[in-house]
């Protein structure tokens, strides 16, 4: 049946193609925005993997350094087993640190921290850098670098 203005009407299933066509678009949309929120959302914090590390050495917590930690980094270390963890760092006390600085660069968070302990009644204080890095979706500890007095500053 001709419209008002001489031209043919569209059919029924013309616009049911058309809006199906265009849910179908806004369905695929909304797939992709959840998926971009579950991996933001998921993708966990440097600074916690930070605040593990050192959560681990103060409760001689073998399973946390574990899991803060690559298998490089427990390699270098010689930390390779729950043993081997507990026997060196049985005897250490609390440490302090502060985060000075967080740098990310390349898949790395790059952490500058002042670490202040006790050796012998004698407070020593400690500048380090901290390499933690992104492998599989979680951040683990990877590197230690002492940072030398005057040392230049990751920029």
């Amino acid at each position: 049946m001709p419209s008002p203005s001489g031209r043919p009407r569209r059919p029924l299933w013309h616009w049911l193609l058309l809006g199906g066509a265009g849910a179908l678009g806004l369905l695929v949309v909304g797939i992709f925005a959840v998926v971009i929120a579950f991996q933001v959302l998921t993708r966990g914090n440097p600074r916690t993997t930070l605040e593990d590390f050192y959560s681990s050495l103060e409760n001689t917590d073998c399973e946390l350094f574990m899991e803060s930690t690559t298998d490089d980094f427990r390699r270098v270390t010689g930390l390779t087993s729950c043993e081997s963890f507990e026997e060196t760092l049985g005897d250490v006390s609390a440490i302090d640190y502060r985060v000075q600085d967080r740098i990310n660069r390349q898949g790395y968070a790059i952490f500058e921290v002042t670490e202040t302990y006790s050796d012998n009644g004698e407070a020593v204080e400690v500048e380090l850098r901290y390499y933690v890095r992104r492998i599989d979706g979680q951040w683990d500890l990877d590197v230690i670098e002492l940072v030398a007095e005057g040392g230049e500053p990751i920029t």
